[in-house]
């Protein structure tokens, strides 16, 4: 799934910047989003994207490694960019991209780090103490 995003589709394709904008200009005629411009709705995109991502590569390990899951995560955000800067001429890599996707991949990290600790906890019976 994310290599087809990443190397397939095109946001011109569907018109997405033009249909943003005109949602965008619609909600700040009518007082809401004041600001917001379309690289903003594009890097919040790009931190949403990798969440799943650095949500599950931890579970991927078996001693859940929290930092390891990150970097491969940031790695592959990388690796993607250096790709689309170099071979594919319809697309722009980009580091603000590979920082949103690592902002979302530690996100997903973190999500995953306090369910699982939180399960663990739940699942712990608190220690016994005798009077005395």
């Amino acid at each position: 799934m994310v290599v087809i995003v990443v190397f397939t589709i095109r946001i011109g394709d569907f018109r997405l910047p033009e249909l943003l904008s005109g949602v965008l200009h619609t909600l700040q005629q009518h007082g809401l989003g004041a600001g917001v411009r379309f690289g903003h709705v594009e890097a919040a995109a790009n931190v949403l994207f990798f969440v799943p991502l650095g949500a599950l590569f931890p579970l991927w390990f078996r001693n859940r490694r929290w930092l390891t899951s990150w970097l491969v995560c940031v790695g592959i955000s990388l690796i993607v960019e250096v790709i689309q800067s170099v071979f594919l001429s319809n697309r722009v890599g980009s580091m603000r991209d590979v920082v949103c996707n690592g902002l979302g991949a530690a996100l997903g990290v973190v999500l995953t780090w306090i369910l699982t600790e939180s399960r663990v906890c739940i699942g712990r019976k608190p220690p016994v103490h005798y009077p005395g």
